[in-house]
């Protein structure tokens, strides 16, 4: 004899003390549960994928360093980094300077297939890790500097894996 009820959402046998399930009862409760939970939880339009976990894992991870004044600033990250943003913190992402050119306080590095892409205040050594903030005048472009190591100025910088 079967379940003398059913539940309304699976259809699963709701047995009374005065009910003698049948063996055939359990595996069609099974088959529904299988078929409905075990759908669900494989359906990876629902659930991550254990490489999208790491991703989001990791994702916008941000650091602070507190600038020096000297040629460059070095920043050890806890992963090799796709994309790098550094600003300066109270500072506008760009600024004039007193001999008509441009301070620059905020900049992005990219890293390619086969190179990485930025305006050169950024740079990244894979092997160790440690990125680089730098000061100076831009390559090839007049009245540009990166402003990416101001003593005492604090530094923003976010990585994204």
């Amino acid at each position: 004899m079967a379940a003398s009820s059913t539940s309304t959402v699976l259809g699963l046998s709701l047995w009374a003390q005065t009910d003698c399930p049948e063996w055939a009862d359990f595996l069609q409760d099974n088959q529904k549960l299988e078929q409905l939970a075990g759908g669900h939880i494989s359906n990876s339009g629902l659930h991550l994928a254990a490489e999208e976990k790491q991703f989001l894992a990791q994702r916008g991870t941000v650091l602070t360093y507190t600038g020096t004044g000297s040629g460059a600033a070095s920043v050890t990250l806890p992963f090799s980094p796709r994309k790098i943003t550094v600003f300066a913190q109270g500072k506008p992402p760009m600024a004039p300077r007193a001999d008509g050119g441009w301070d620059v306080f905020s900049q992005v590095w990219l890293q390619g297939e086969e190179t990485s892409y930025g305006t050169g205040g950024i740079s990244l050594a894979a092997d160790t890790l440690a990125a680089q903030f730098s000061e100076g005048a831009f390559s090839g472009e007049a009245g540009l500097y990166h402003a990416l190591n101001r003593s005492g100025v604090t530094y923003v910088v976010e990585l994204e894996p």
